[in-house]
């Protein structure tokens, strides 16, 4: 009796110290992936403000932002720079006639502008030249006994053009300096009065580039394209005759954008 009593015991001790083996083998693979999954989801995400640099990383340049974990995960939207929507823009420039063959021209332009928006806008032109004649029409006239009076050249220019803005963006000067720059177009017209006092209609087409400085202020380049008609007179058989004339204009000079934008 007393030896089945203690085989009675020794089976029950066996039952209790095997029974955590039999249950940890029996544990379902998916049950344990779905606690790990969980505490992977509610872990706390580190943010960049936590991320340590390392001691022996520097920051020189913008391409040493690369070294930086997590820059890759960084979408950066920017606006331009130079803002223009509700702003005046006033400019003042120095003008060459590029492709006069007898006659140099050489003068001012102002502008005064608005912009509707970042792209689309409005602007005024007048431009002056100063003009002299080249050696070429004092050799048709002095050596050949070549009448000149048919050849005339543009005095000033008055016009109103539609401007669109659709291109910016920056480069850099030297590895040094970033500068932010507009590329617009212009298209318009207006009159143009000539050398021998004619008054001409006049179609303008032009491109240009803003360098800005600041957000009021900016160099600007503009080349232009002026095509109108005018009436020449034949001093021999006192016919007059219409021709078509075409200007090519480079103007260089300093834009001023106002009010202050608010808006950035």
């Amino acid at each position: 009796m007393r030896a089945f009593m203690i085989m009675i015991l020794i089976s029950a001790s066996a039952l209790v110290v095997g029974r955590p083996a039999f249950a940890q083998e029996t544990v379902d693979t998916a049950d344990i992936e779905q606690v790990e999954a969980e505490i992977e989801k509610n872990a706390p995400k580190q943010s960049l403000e936590n991320i340590e640099k390392k001691d022996d990383v520097k920051f020189e340049n913008f391409s040493d932002l690369g070294k930086l974990a997590p820059f890759s995960e960084i979408s950066v939207i920017q606006k331009r720079y130079l803002p223009k929507t509700g702003r005046f823009q006033a400019f003042g420039g120095i003008n060459y006639l590029t492709n006069d063959p007898w006659y140099w021209g050489v003068g001012g332009t102002l502008k005064l502008g608005y912009f509707f928006t970042e792209a689309l806008g409005i602007e005024a032109t007048y431009s002056a030249f100063s003009t002299s004649e080249k050696q070429s029409i004092k050799d048709l006239r002095d050596n050949h006994a070549v009448s000149t009076s048919s050849l005339i050249t543009t005095k000033s220019f008055l016009g109103l053009d539609f401007v669109w803005t659709p291109v910016y963006g920056k480069f850099s000067l030297g590895n040094q300096k970033i500068i932010p720059f507009d590329m617009y177009f212009s298209f318009g017209g207006g009159n143009s009065a000539t050398s021998d006092s004619q008054s001409a209609g006049t179609l303008h087409i032009g491109t240009g580039q803003i360098f800005a400085v600041s957000k009021g202020m900016g160099f600007r380049w503009d080349f232009s394209w002026n095509r109108y008609n005018a009436s020449v007179r034949d001093d021999t058989t006192g016919n007059s005759t219409t021709n078509a004339n075409d200007n090519l204009l480079l103007t260089l000079g300093v834009s001023f954008f106002f009010p202050e934008a608010k808006y950035r």
